[in-house]
């Protein structure tokens, strides 16, 4: 079976890429006016934490190319998961924002399942750029 070729930028511009993660995630999490309720659905808000911590994995995922399965295993559930429910327990001393449990399940569960690319990654075969 033919492996699908990826680009594989430089390590430091993929952990840069890592940082833009968290960094934009941090600025809407923490720093940036709170949306007003969501006319979407009551679960939209679990949607958008789940999202943007499976982004998140990924980033890290993608990172860490160069590192064994276990390795990067660990580092996206630490990295990711530990980053998530760093953000809900801050968000919950901030007068302008309050703690989730469902929050912080949504970012663990976004974190965790950006891990099933490492099943995908098998046919995949990252081409230096």
């Amino acid at each position: 079976m033919r492996r699908l070729p990826l680009p594989a930028v430089s390590p430091r511009l993929r952990y840069v890429g890592v940082a833009v993660v968290a960094a934009l995630i941090g600025y809407y999490s923490l720093i940036s006016t709170p949306p007003q309720a969501p006319t979407t659905g009551p679960l939209w808000d679990k949607q958008l934490h789940f999202l943007g911590y499976a982004m998140f994995g990924l980033s890290v995922v993608y990172a860490t190319i160069d590192r064994s399965l276990g390795e990067r295993v660990l580092f996206v559930l630490l990295c990711a998961g530990l980053y998530g429910v760093s953000i809900e327990l801050i968000q919950g001393a901030l007068p302008a924002r309050h703690y989730g449990a469902g929050d912080m399940l949504a970012n663990l569960l976004g974190a965790t399942l950006s891990l099933a690319w490492l099943l995908v990654e098998r046919n995949v075969r990252y081409v230096a750029v």
